[in-house]
């Protein structure tokens, strides 16, 4: 395997990896073990983003349609 699919490889692992995976390269080579950290951040952002707490965080009922008016004090006027 080329350094680069090598490379390619576990960044790739590391998206797919489970939350409170641990690094198969720690202590191996610090290349991969950062490119396997990259992708599973990545994955965790994704997750985070994605997931149903941030939907209803953000409220999903198309918000950015039409953001609420705030009044004076931080109060919704609507």
């Amino acid at each position: 395997m080329s350094k680069r699919a090598e490379y390619m490889h576990a960044l790739y692992e590391g998206s797919l990896a489970e939350p409170g995976d641990r690094n198969p390269y720690n202590g191996q080579s610090l290349v991969l073990a950062k490119l396997w950290m990259r992708g599973y951040r990545r994955m965790l952002h994704v997750r985070i983003e994605t997931g149903p707490a941030m939907q209803r965080y953000r409220g999903v009922d198309d918000w950015t349609a039409s953001p609420p008016e705030w009044g004076p004090g931080g109060r919704e006027l609507r």
